[in-house]
């Protein structure tokens, strides 16, 4: 019995769906180079993955590591953008004082980015780990990939 076709069937949906995470990376990117968000190291290492994306190598095997990485790296830009305000209300007896949450538009198009970093991080690693059971299963079969 022939196990290719089942893991064909199952690889390329996966593949499509982290080549659409891919795109919306790069519809991020673009948004944080508009509102100039990223600078230094943070903003090399962004550009850097939108070359490998383009040039298709983000498929490598743990690549989906770094770009997890890159996506917790994104943290201290979104708290800088966010300013929180404390809002008194005339009534405190009744309403005790709240806070107000405010994100700059540069720190928005980091969270954005963040976000399809990790949605691309998840779909990078599902492919490894379809490709790393199958090792795995023709291993136990006693057979290699």
């Amino acid at each position: 019995m022939n196990e290719e076709p089942m893991l064909d069937d199952e690889l390329i949906p996966r593949i499509e769906a982290a080549l659409d995470a891919s795109n919306a990376v790069l519809d991020a990117i673009s948004r944080v180079e508009e509102t100039a968000a990223l600078e230094g190291a943070l903003r090399a290492d962004v550009l850097e993955l939108k070359d490998r994306i383009e040039g298709l190598t983000i498929f490598k095997k743990g690549e989906h590591v770094g770009v997890k990485q890159l996506a917790a790296r994104l943290e201290p830009v979104i708290l800088g953008a966010t300013k929180v305000y404390e809002v008194h209300d005339e009534a405190w007896d009744i309403n005790p004082p709240g806070e107000q949450t405010v994100v700059d538009p540069y720190g928005l198009a980091a969270i954005g980015l963040r976000s399809r970093l990790r949605d691309l991080a998840s779909r990078l690693a599902a492919i490894q780990n379809l490709l790393e059971a199958e090792r795995i299963a023709a291993e136990l079969r006693g057979r290699e990939v």
